[in-house]
């Protein structure tokens, strides 16, 4: 009884014949790149895109071969060439769709609507690949790298054109509305970029004296003393929602709890993520080829070598700084707009927009990295630094001073910046 799928959906000319291919463990995004994601990257390389104004969470169109490439050479990623692309779709099974063998429905898939537009990423679970890939059969078409076609059909499409060996001959200089792409990587490789700030190696003070001219001062502040601080390089913003929303769609890792329907919130990927725990900022670290900083590097690279007050020098100028507005009103700002707040070093929001997660362990001072304080699995509360906009007053955006928390806490006034090791 009842039809077979397969048998009603034959495959087409140019997918015959069936081969079997030997793949190289890779890893692919779980969604298409979006509108967001694509947005941070024509803005940061000041590359020429007509819809800046896209909704974020919705994949991103209308854009060609060349664009894609250069998105990925950004990004530090690639293309999945074609048979890797059809390898997730088809799983171990050589299943007809995505999910199975099944018919296309709403629940599985964006598709059959001749009048529309792509949906926002993953809006179809159920139609997730064997590997939990979304969206591989419908909502856009996607490019490879190896040969002129799309995959997986687009919202235009029927169930014949969604089926995982299906392909459709694309120009590589077309752009149109159903015209997507996703990246993919080999196994350990891919990384998003950062602008990294290199801070010079040696010894530095951290923690204060209580001397009147330097203003208030904490019990955990005290002593001042000299630490040996090796040159590394840090991240000159905070992490951004764009940027963590790669992560996410790339590891599959759970976006942050004030996502509404797991998706980035519209208009914000410039602004720092936040609802992060210690562990969501370790993990996202590990994955961008970094690290978070310890104490002592974070207060070096925002006291700088002259042990200053405040990231950039003594003047209690709360304009420099997103700080003061309480959690009730205030909000987080995209990152790097105070530029008068600027270290020496040239970093941005060290005071103020969100504290901070370092990787140190919160134990009294002498800092000491060998005493347990840096190793990630001891049972601590870990070290916030810089204050954030909900904090009362400048107090909380000095270079000295510390706070504390679980690391399971998340708040939407904190969130973390990447460190590592210095590469020159």
């Amino acid at each position: 009884m009842g039809s077979d799928p397969a048998a009603a959906y034959p495959p087409d000319a140019d997918e015959t014949p069936r081969r079997i291919v030997r793949l190289a463990p890779f890893r692919l995004a779980r969604t298409p790149v979006t509108n967001a994601q694509y947005r941070e990257f024509a803005r940061a390389t000041g590359r020429s895109w007509a819809a800046l104004d896209a909704p974020d969470d919705v994949p991103v169109t209308y854009v060609n071969l060349e664009d894609t490439l250069a998105f990925c050479a950004w990004a530090e990623v690639r293309l999945p060439a074609e048979h890797e692309w059809e390898a997730a779709a088809r799983g171990g099974d050589d299943r007809l769709w995505p999910w199975g063998e099944e018919l296309p429905s709403p629940s599985r898939a964006v598709f059959a609507r001749p009048i529309g537009a792509p949906e926002p990423v993953g809006s179809c679970p159920a139609g997730a690949s064997a590997h939990g890939a979304l969206d591989l059969a419908g909502n856009v078409t996607e490019r490879v790298s190896d040969a002129p076609v799309v995959r997986g059909g687009s919202f235009l499409d029927g169930p014949d054109e969604l089926r995982s060996s299906h392909r459709l001959p694309m120009h590589p200089a077309a752009r149109d509305t159903y015209v997507g792409f996703r990246p993919a990587a080999a196994e350990g490789s891919g990384r998003l970029r950062f602008d990294w700030v290199e801070i010079a190696g040696g010894e530095h003070p951290i923690g204060r004296d209580p001397v009147t001219y330097g203003g208030p001062v904490r019990d955990d502040e005290l002593p001042e003393h000299v630490v040996e601080v090796h040159a590394f390089e840090l991240a000159r913003t905070p992490v951004t929602i764009g940027q963590y929303a790669l992560f996410v769609s790339a590891t599959g890792a759970a976006p942050p709890p004030d996502w509404p329907d797991g998706s980035p919130p519209p208009g914000r990927a410039g602004h720092p993520v936040v609802f992060v725990d210690w562990f969501d900022a370790a993990s996202f670290c590990s994955w961008a080829g970094g690290r978070l900083p310890t104490e002592a590097e974070w207060e070096k690279a925002a006291r700088s070598a002259d042990g200053r007050r405040f990231p950039w020098g003594a003047e209690d100028d709360l304009s420099r700084a997103a700080i003061g507005s309480g959690l009730k009103y205030g909000d987080t700002e995209p990152v790097g707009r105070r530029t008068a707040g600027a270290s020496p070093y040239g970093l941005l929001d060290l005071a103020g927009n969100v504290w901070e997660w370092v990787s140190s362990g919160y134990r009294p001072y002498p800092y000491d990295a060998g005493d347990g304080r840096e190793d990630p699995d001891a049972p601590t509360e870990r070290v916030l630094r810089g204050g954030s906009f909900a904090s009362p007053g400048s107090d909380h955006g000095r270079s000295a001073m510390r706070s504390r928390s679980r690391p399971e806490r998340r708040q939407r006034h904190i969130g973390f910046r990447v460190a590592r090791e210095a590469r020159s």
